[in-house]
């Protein structure tokens, strides 16, 4: 019996989810790009060669809804590409938007000249010097608009507020005469520094 050959599901903003596999990925114009990264904080520098499509022309193709006809609607849309060992990598639309940055962001069909058939396509962000977004072998990606927390909204003119108070209160404290008084009793002689009347 042969194996069923893995296949990414894109869906979200869709007008319908869609699976494609890597022939069909690679059915698409494909683009080839030599990138350099690094996958662990101490590891050597790796440099590959990989050739696919662009991830903004698999989105057109599978129909993404995002309206382009609106720039600032589609800043808000966010992009999750999970690979099968369940590790995923998040993506603004405005990285593989041409009206923006349009980057090079493949969904890579083969490394170094090798075919991932059977392991899945593997995301390919040029530029990273770090390889945590160089998902292999994605199983799904996700667009969907990115949304505030109203919770969250509201904490942050109380947040600020919050910043502001203790700031204030950190500024050095300067005496006045009433403050002297109200520490030492009335009629107390003291010569106090000038400044203005903090507390009372």
């Amino acid at each position: 019996m042969s194996r069923t050959a893995p296949a990414v599901l894109l869906h979200g903003a869709f007008d319908q989810p869609t699976e494609l596999t890597v022939a069909q990925l690679r059915e698409l114009p494909a683009q080839q790009v030599s990138a350099s990264f690094n996958c662990r904080s101490r590891g050597a520098m790796q440099q590959h060669n990989f050739e696919g499509p662009r991830l903004w022309d698999v989105l057109r193709t599978a129909g993404t809804q995002v309206d382009r006809g609106t720039r600032k609607v589609r800043l808000r849309h966010l992009l999750t590409v999970t690979g099968a060992d369940d590790h995923f990598a998040l993506l603004s639309w405005a990285e593989i938007d041409p009206d923006f940055s349009g980057r090079q962001i493949l969904l890579a069909t083969s490394v170094d000249g090798v075919p991932l058939d059977e392991t899945g396509p593997q995301l390919v962000v040029p530029g990273d010097t770090c390889g945590a977004r160089y998902v292999s072998g994605i199983t799904t990606v996700w667009v969907g608009l990115a949304r505030l927390d109203p919770a969250a909204a509201a904490a942050v003119p109380a947040a600020a507020a919050a910043d502001a108070a203790l700031a204030e209160a950190a500024q050095p404290r300067v005496p006045s005469t009433t403050d002297v008084n109200c520490l030492l009793g009335p009629g107390a002689r003291v010569l106090c520094p000038v400044g203005p009347a903090v507390g009372g």
